[in-house]
Formats: C-alpha cells, sequence, structure tokens
C-alpha cells in the first residue's frame, strides 16, 4: 500500500447501504480515511469520500478501482470540476502535495487528456520550488515526473496539440534543442486553432533562425527556460560586451535579473530593449512585474495593457490584468477581462481561479457565454425584409 495512504483504512459495512442513487457493498471494502483520534463510529460521508480520492489518486491499480470510481462519481457526480477547481485552487496557494493529490485524481477519474498537461505543469511548479528551496534531489524526481506525464497523454491521446507543446517547452527547458524544434513541430501539425498555429509556426521559424545565427544567446535564452537565471545572465552578458546590443540581449538579461530579484536592473535592462526597437509583448509583461514590485500598480496596469494591445489573445497577459483589477477592488475592469478571456479559452485553469474569486468578492454570480451573431449589412436587410413579409402577411389572414 502506498505511503500516501497511511491515514487510509479499508472497512466492510454489516451489509449494503444506500447513499442517495448510490448504493455501497458490504461484501466490498470502503476506504475510510480517519482523522487523528476519529472513531469507527464517527465515520461519515465526507471520510468516505476523502478516502476514495485518496485511493483513485495514488493507488489507481487497486483490484476495485472500478468500484470506487463509480462510488464516488455516484455519490458526487460534479467530482471531476469540483477536485480540478479544488487542485488550481491548492497549487495557487503552493499547497502543491494536496494539489498533487487533487489532481491525480482527476485524471484517474476523468482519462481526459487536459487533466495529464495540468498535472504536468503542476510538477513543473514543484520542480522550480523545489530547487528554489534547495531540495535539488526532489525537484529532479518531480523534472521526470513532467515528461512521465506528457508521454503518457501522447500516448493514449496522440491528437491532443498542447501535450506537444509542453513537452518542446520541457525539452527547451533541459537544453535538448532538437527534441524540443521535434516536438514544436508536431504541435504545429496538430493545432486545430489557425491564430495558435501560426503563431507557433512564428515562434518555430524564429527559433530556428536564432539557433542557426547566435548560439550563445540561444544558450541563454535556454538556461532561463531551465530555471537557471544565474548562469544566463552571465552568458548573456557576456554576449552584449562583445558588441551584440541588440533588443534581444537586454530583453534576456532583464528577464534574468527579474528572476534574480534586482528589478532596479532588469527595468533598466528592459527598456533599453524597447528603445532599440523591441515590439514584444513579454517585454511589457516583464515590466510590468518590476513595476509591481517597486508598489506600482497602475503602472504594472499600464504595461500589461500594452502587452494585450500587441498580443490581446494571450491568457497570461489577460488574466494578470485582471488579477491586479481584482485585487485593487475594479471589479467592472476585471470582469470585462474575464468575460474576454472566457471567449478564448474558458477551460484556462487561472481563468476559472479568477472567476471564482470574483464571484466570491462581489457575490455576483458568472453566468454561460453568451453566443453572438454577427450580421453583414446585406444579411440584416435580408432578415428586415423577411420580418416585414411575415408580419404583412399575418395582418392579411
Amino acid at each position: 500500500m502506498s505511503e500516501k495512504l497511511k491515514d487510509v483504512q479499508f472497512i466492510r459495512l454489516p451489509g449494503d447501504r444506500k447513499i442517495g442513487d448510490t448504493v455501497l457493498k458490504g461484501d466490498k471494502p470502503l476506504p475510510v480515511q480517519f482523522q487523528a483520534g476519529q472513531k469507527p463510529e464517527d465515520i461519515d460521508f465526507n471520510s468516505i469520500v476523502a478516502g476514495l480520492i485518496k485511493v483513485v489518486a495514488w493507488e489507481p491499480e487497486n483490484e476495485n478501482i472500478g468500484y470506487y470510481r463509480q462510488i464516488l462519481l455516484g455519490m458526487q457526480p460534479d467530482a471531476v470540476k469540483e477536485l480540478n477547481l479544488a487542485a488550481i485552487s491548492k497549487s495557487q496557494k503552493k499547497d502543491y502535495e494536496f494539489a498533487q493529490e487533487l489532481m491525480l485524481a482527476v485524471k484517474n477519474l476523468s482519462d481526459a487528456p487536459e487533466s495529464y498537461v495540468n498535472l504536468a505543469v503542476l510538477y513543473a511548479q514543484m520542480t522550480v520550488d523545489l530547487h528554489k528551496k534547495g531540495d535539488d534531489v526532489k525537484a529532479d524526481m518531480y523534472d521526470d515526473k513532467i515528461i512521465q506525464v506528457l508521454n503518457e497523454c501522447m500516448e493514449k491521446h496522440p491528437g491532443y496539440a498542447p501535450a506537444y507543446s509542453e513537452a518542446s517547452a520541457f525539452h527547451m527547458r533541459h537544453g535538448d534543442i532538437e527534441s524540443a524544434r521535434d516536438y514544436l513541430s508536431r504541435y504545429v501539425g496538430l493545432e486545430k486553432d489557425d491564430k495558435k498555429r501560426e503563431e507557433s509556426q512564428k515562434s518555430l521559424e524564429r527559433f530556428n533562425s536564432i539557433l542557426e545565427s547566435n548560439d550563445k544567446l540561444m544558450y541563454a535564452y535556454d538556461k532561463m527556460m531551465m530555471g537557471c537565471a544565474d548562469e544566463a545572465l552571465t552568458v548573456i552578458e557576456q554576449h552584449i560586451a562583445q558588441g551584440n546590443k541588440t533588443w534581444e540581449s537586454y530583453f534576456i538579461r532583464g528577464w534574468a535579473k527579474r528572476v534574480l530579484e534586482d528589478y532596479d536592473g532588469a527595468q533598466k535592462d528592459l527598456l533599453e530593449s524597447l528603445r532599440l526597437d523591441a515590439r514584444n509583448a513579454e517585454v511589457y509583461n516583464e515590466l510590468s512585474i518590476c513595476a509591481r514590485e517597486h508598489g506600482d500598480v497602475e503602472l504594472a496596469k499600464n504595461y500589461l495593457q500594452i502587452a494585450l494591445d500587441l498580443d490581446d489573445e494571450d491568457m497570461v497577459y489577460i488574466t494578470n490584468l485582471a488579477f491586479l483589477h481584482l485585487a485593487d477592488g475594479e471589479y467592472t475592469e476585471s470582469r470585462e477581462l474575464l468575460e474576454k478571456a472566457r471567449t478564448i479559452d474558458p477551460n484556462d485553469p487561472q481563468l476559472k481561479f479568477l472567476m471564482q474569486e470574483y464571484e466570491r468578492k462581489t457575490g455576483d454570480v458568472i453566468g454561460d457565454v453568451i453566443s453572438e451573431e454577427i450580421y453583414t449589412d446585406e444579411q440584416f436587410e435580408e432578415l428586415h425584409r423577411k420580418e416585414h413579409e411575415e408580419h404583412h402577411h399575418h395582418e392579411e389572414v
């Protein structure tokens, strides 16, 4: 039995028992999570649900796993949705262990391809956090889990494009440029959204161009993607000292300094990148982070708005700006951005979390997305003509 199930006991009921439409069978062991000091007679609905979640998450090979999944979904029909939202909330609060358990449960309950990618993203967050804490061994363990879960996703759902995008980013962080290019190329071939595909194709072309023309710049970029800001800064400073004073060079140096919390130095380099004609939304996003760290939230919002003007469908910029407005109690502005984000990717985890926060703070309930039909002038005139004819016909009758 997994160490993760140490507080779970398997009990047998004296006979079949019905909870709602769900039948708990007396001849099958039932997992129950026991809190410290809890007695068998204190078992309740929540204890059973918690036990089921743990087994589904940590012991998917259990011989009764099909039965446990069935009764968990029977007792909580919206379990997948609720567990996913709870996992996002926990990851936002850096309660990574609990978030991992919830996301594993979601994956093993639904087998939806997005659940694999969400789990891989969580493992990436955990890896960065553990490296910061100096626990490199554990960080490497979770780093290995990223590609394991992505490979599992690509094997079970070979047509799911986001898995290839994440795999590309993973290999980029590890300096495996050939694999990164291969996965990004596959992503471009699978992505059905024209805008995303075109943007990724541009990234692929830019990547190839930089790789071929400027190894040192690419190496520094690789190091940033791997979370090695110190090494990236050393390399990019050598690159700039050799006369390569491009907007890309100053952007990477500013990015590295921002990660290393040298916000003054970062801001100076990022502004120099702009002076050298950078037309890149990422520069403004980085400047927004620096401004926020300097306590100038209004400037941070302005920078994010410029980033959105350059790339108006980037979910990161939209949700970051919505978060700042929400934190300042500017609910109208936040709501407008959340509505915009919903038209782009209603399943984005950060968006779902912010919508919950918005509803909690305002008491308003955000309903379903309302689809809007757009008519040309000719179509509108034709529609108006038909309505007029129908009205005239009714009058004659």
